[in-house]
């Protein structure tokens, strides 16, 4: 599959890093690892009753080039500069990255 540079968005990409804390433990934090350019197709919201009450899942789907050093659990930031998405699987081709993200 051919990627057109026309369609193609800047999509920043962050590793979840685990920091000391000012109180007891540690928390995560991300860290910029850099970023790519990718084709976007953000998928429709779903709506769904679970225990816990109705919650809205949404994602996006991206098509990267074959080099592109994501990896599953990294986050992205799809739709502005700070992370709002994870990465939950990556399907391999031999042209590109099919990338499936949910939105945190």
């Amino acid at each position: 599959m051919q990627v057109s540079q026309r369609g193609l968005r800047r999509v920043n990409i962050y590793a979840p890093d685990r920091v000391g804390s000012d109180y007891v433990g540690k928390k995560t934090e991300p860290r910029l690892l850099g970023f790519v350019y990718a084709q976007v197709f953000p998928e429709a919201e779903k709506l769904s009753g679970e225990r816990q009450g109705q919650t809205i899942s949404s994602g996006a789907t991206l098509i990267l080039r074959r080099g592109a050093g994501v990896n599953p659990g990294d986050l992205a930031g799809i739709f502005g500069e700070q992370p709002d998405s994870r990465v939950l699987e990556i399907r391999r081709s031999p042209s590109h990255i099919t990338v499936r993200t949910q939105r945190i």
